[in-house]
């Protein structure tokens, strides 16, 4: 990286610092409840709810300020750690079944990937509300909670976000000692340990958390292997009754094997036993490998009753090597089909700095209660990929497969790829949550936004790119309360999502206008009781500005829409005392309308989302018997959906039947999940835009956890 670049990092990392003498000189504050543990000030606790509720009430992610969800005119998903748990989750996929809308993308191997409501959410990972777009599998280790917002989400999260944001909630310090370490192993020779442990020094005045996990693994896949490293240090400093600075490292470092799944045939996924494996007989060879690291700090100041100041910057590094994986150049049919095997090597490295600065003012104008959020976002990204092929193709029987040791990259190969990409963002916003009345509410948002982009092409092609964009994003909301626990809401919001984000680009993509997505919704959430919730939504979403590359120019052109309509329906929380339900379902009607697609042989128009079911569900009921016991069960459905847009390969539609039962005490939590029961064979999911990678489920296989609590 430029020392220029390193330079401003460095600016921007002690700039949060440099406001503690001011945010020092300010008025003691007058006390008020806190939404997330360490929030200031202190306020007296009435009650505590649960660590086993299903039920999340309160989420920041769709207003960066604490707000029940049933005064959000915007559906918003909450997966707490209570499910995660109970349901053995070792993934953000996994975790992820339980939000309607959502369905996984197998992310080429390299990433966690899902698409919501029929778009793909490769850029739309946050933690803690801050963009993290590198393409890596993210560790649960360190979370607390998984909130999705659906629709567009650029007044506060800026570019991206066309079908939702996926945001990661972390484990902060707390005020009381905690100490758990747990071990996780499985049939298909899961092996994992976690530790999270906790402290508080000198009266509070420093707060102390550590967590991580060590993992190696296999699984039902062919020599299939998994190796990670994780650890979350984290502190909190009480500087005043009104402020306070949070401190948190992360590292992370995964090693994998780089497996695509296996190839389509006549329409559907060739028919083999699900472990089979397409690659080199060398399965080591073929790996991923992704290390993270970052730094956060986030002061937080209280002035007084109606003024509030939030600051938060990021600092991160993450490279990836994509070594000698496999590559499916075609399948050719004939008395002995055969698929033809390539090898390639990927290279990316991420770097940047992102700072945000948000102060909240609540105000009476007129017996209207207003509470406004003003935001500077600032942030600058470098990012480099390199991709590089070894020499030719090797055949091998598709339905017999007997893999050859495929050759490697060598490392003087000409890259097809490799360009090096520099973003920089400058972002002004305001929100005002309006409450008129206790039955009328109105959420209104604004975000201008200069998005600088450039591109460095170090191929031969010299597709450089250079572009400055000036969209503004707008939302608004009405909710209405005909009674206290019933709200109704409609609204609307609008996204962009850049050309030079996508990983085409075409000699004009500088003149190419950015892809806009609009989404109307009505819906209603009711609070069944102060431990459960049923929330509905009905959506139009369109994104205009899809472009492809024309066959005979080379040159990037618009060839239409993507539209989606749907209903989404949920439920969290208690049904009966000692019962718990996490339910979901949704609805969703995709169309692509692209008349003038010319990027391939296949019309698409008419044709629908690649990873787009019709119908999904997932349903988890858990029962809580006496003396600490409880036993639970559920199912996870989605009809038939396509790999690629072309839609040339169908996976067929599937059920399947998890069981789960547990222990927990004082000092000890047992877990025990039977996966897939009825050990059904289904696929789970595709690389979303191709047709030969697609991932087979699970088989029926059980994890034992054992979680010690000291």
């Amino acid at each position: 990286m430029p020392p220029n670049f390193r330079r401003d990092g460095l600016r921007l990392s002690l700039a949060v610092l440099g406001t503690l003498p001011f945010a020092q000189m300010a008025s003691a504050a007058d006390t008020v409840a806190a939404a997330d543990a360490g929030t200031l000030p202190t306020a007296t606790v009435k009650g505590t709810r649960s660590t086993t509720s299903y039920d999340t009430p309160v989420a920041n992610t769709a207003t960066k300020i604490p707000v029940p969800l049933r005064e959000i005119p915007q559906s918003v998903n909450v997966v707490p750690r209570a499910v995660i748990q109970d349901q053995g989750a070792l993934s953000i996929n996994d975790t992820l079944r339980n939000v309607p809308g959502v369905s996984a993308s197998l992310g080429d191997a390299q990433r966690d990937q899902v698409t919501i409501r029929g778009f793909s959410s490769i850029n739309d990972q946050y933690v803690d509300g801050l963009r993290d777009d590198s393409l890596y599998f993210r560790d649960l280790s360190n979370v607390d909670r998984i909130e999705v917002l659906k629709g567009p989400a650029a007044v506060l999260y800026g570019r991206g976000s066309s079908g939702g944001i996926i945001n990661r909630v972390t484990k902060k310090p707390l005020a009381t000692p905690l100490a758990e370490v747990g071990v996780v192993v499985g049939t298909e020779r899961q092996k994992r340990a976690e530790f999270d442990l906790n402290t508080s020094i000198n009266d509070d005045a420093i707060r102390a958390r550590i967590t991580g996990a060590v993992e190696d693994s296999g699984g039902f896949r062919n020599d299939y292997f998994l190796r990670r490293q994780a650890i979350s240090p984290s502190f909190l400093f009480n500087l005043s009754p009104d402020t306070k600075l949070t401190v948190q490292f992360d590292y992370l470092h995964d090693t994998r094997i780089a497996d695509q799944g296996v190839p389509s045939y006549h329409g559907r996924p060739v028919d083999v036993p699900r472990e089979t494996r397409y690659g080199s007989a060398d399965a080591g060879a073929g790996n991923v490998e992704s290390t993270v690291k970052s730094v956060t700090g986030t002061l937080d100041h209280r002035f007084n009753s109606n003024w509030s100041f939030h600051s938060v910057v990021r600092n991160y590094e993450y490279s990836l090597g994509r070594n000698n994986y496999t590559t499916v150049s075609s399948v050719t049919d004939g008395p002995v089909p055969t698929v033809r095997l390539g090898v390639n090597q990927r290279n990316r490295s991420d770097r940047g700095t992102l700072w945000q600065n948000e102060l909240t003012q609540k105000a009476t104008t007129w017996g209207v209660e207003h509470t406004l959020l003003y935001g500077i976002e600032l942030g600058y990204q470098d990012k480099s990929d390199r991709v590089a092929a070894a020499p030719g193709t090797t055949p091998v029987n598709l339905f017999n497969p007997v893999l050859p040791v495929l050759p490697t990259v060598p490392g003087n190969a000409v890259p097809t790829n490799y360009g090096l990409s520099h973003n920089e963002t400058y972002a002004a916003y305001v929100q005002d949550l309006i409450k008129f009345s206790p039955q009328w509410t109105v959420l209104a948002g604004l975000r201008y936004e200069i998005l600088k982009q450039s591109r460095d092409d170090l191929t031969p092609r010299n597709v450089d790119l250079s572009r400055t964009d000036k969209p503004v994003s707008p939302r608004l909301g009405v909710v209405y309360h005909p009674i206290e626990p019933l709200s109704l809401y409609a609204s609307y919001s609008r996204s962009f999502q850049p050309l030079a984000d996508s990983f085409t680009f075409f000699s004009n993509s500088g003149a190419l206008a950015p892809q806009s997505t609009t989404n109307y919704e009505i819906g209603a959430k009711y609070d069944l009781s102060a431990g459960a919730s049923v929330t509905a939504a009905l959506f139009d979403m369109k994104q205009t500005n899809l472009t492809a590359a024309d066959p005979v120019t080379l040159l990037g052109v618009p060839i239409g829409t993507q539209r989606t309509r749907g209903l989404e329906l949920s439920f969290t929380g208690e049904i009966a005392k000692t019962w718990s339900l996490f339910a979901s379902y949704a609805y969703l009607n995709g169309r692509l309308e692209n008349p003038f697609d010319r990027s391939g042989t296949v019309a698409v128009n008419g044709n629908q989302p690649s990873l787009t079911p019709r119908h999904s569900g997932s349903l988890w009921l858990k029962h809580d018997l006496p003396n600490g016991f409880y036993v639970a069960g559920g199912v996870r459905a989605e009809a038939s959906r396509y790999a690629s847009q072309y839609n040339l390969t169908t996976l067929p539609g599937y059920m399947t039947v998890d069981l789960g039962a547990g222990y927990r005490s004082k000092n000890v939590d047992v877990t025990l999940n039977l996966q897939n029961l009825f050990n059904r064979a289904y696929y789970v999911s595709a690389h979303g835009g191709a047709e030969n990678y697609n991932m087979p489920g699970a088989p029926r296989m059980a994890l034992l956890g054992v979680r010690y609590k000291m």
